[in-house]
């Protein structure tokens, strides 16, 4: 199969990048501290969480005992929280995404894939802040950091592939059917809860591990985890996979839009 959706990637890489700048610029613009609530925001969740997981409930993951990482719980909940957000906001937004810039449909011929990119390629702006600053924790309170880490953008690959294919069918289904964006804003609530971001992937009882299984998020959660805290390197067979079907999604979802954004019009 002919990967269309990344030669017009490549063709509009600039007018991309240009749209992911507005979007991030937007989201603070008006605001005192502009891009700084970038770093402030994601230092004020791991604040809380280490303050409720680690000294109020005494929690450990998984139940480790290791009197000597107390914020080990915290950093594996920011952790799966970081890839949960960037699924979380590119999904939630991605139904209203053609229907609320009819402009970009009506009046000039523009490449629509551009909005799906422009909206996942913010949320992972946002993720690589959060990121950074979980590294910088995890150096702090543990003095270590592991040379996995370096592996993590094999890991995020997947995950962008899910989301931006994701981004591009709900888009499309968004046009034609207004109740898809109710329907997934409950499913990503659900899927909060039952992804492995509050407990480890290997805590779910035999009979729910199917769970973990079916959910794409978890397997490149527990992933994240590997490289960031555990130093574990994630199985390479997993990734190559994980890549391909990413890959194959995103070519399929590319070519439903391209195939019925010449209804979008009259829809609209």
């Amino acid at each position: 199969m002919k990967m269309r959706f990344l030669t017009v990637f490549l063709k509009d890489y600039e007018l991309s990048k240009l749209f992911i700048g507005r979007e991030i610029a937007a989201k603070y613009k008006g605001s005192q501290l502009g891009l700084i609530w970038t770093i402030v925001n994601p230092l004020i969740m791991l604040s809380v969480y280490t303050l409720v997981f680690s000294q109020i409930f005494q929690a450990r993951w998984g139940g480790d005992e290791d009197p000597t990482k107390p914020m080990n719980f915290a950093l594996n909940l920011f952790a799966g929280l970081i890839i949960f957000n960037v699924f979380s906001e590119s999904t939630t937004r991605a139904p209203t995404l053609i229907t609320s810039n009819p402009n970009y449909v009506k009046k000039i011929k523009f490449p629509l894939h551009v909005l799906g990119e422009m909206i996942v390629g913010s949320s992972l702006f946002h993720a690589l802040v959060s990121f950074a600053i979980l590294i910088t924790a995890k150096i702090i309170t543990e003095h270590n950091v592991p040379i996995t880490v370096l592996l993590l953008p094999f890991v995020l690959l997947p995950l962008i592939l899910m989301c931006l294919g994701l981004v591009w069918i709900l888009a499309t289904i968004g046009v034609f059917i207004k109740d898809i964006n109710q329907v997934i804003t409950a499913v990503v609530s659900m899927l909060m809860f039952l992804s492995p971001i509050f407990y480890p992937a290997s805590a779910l009882p035999k009979g729910l591990a199917w769970m973990a299984t079916l959910n794409p998020l978890a397997k490149i959660i527990e992933q994240t985890r590997e490289c960031i805290i555990d130093g574990i390197i994630p199985s390479t067979s997993e990734l190559l996979l994980q890549t391909v079907i990413g890959l194959v999604w995103c070519e399929v979802t590319y070519r439903t839009l391209k195939r019925l954004e010449r209804s979008f019009g009259d829809v609209l």
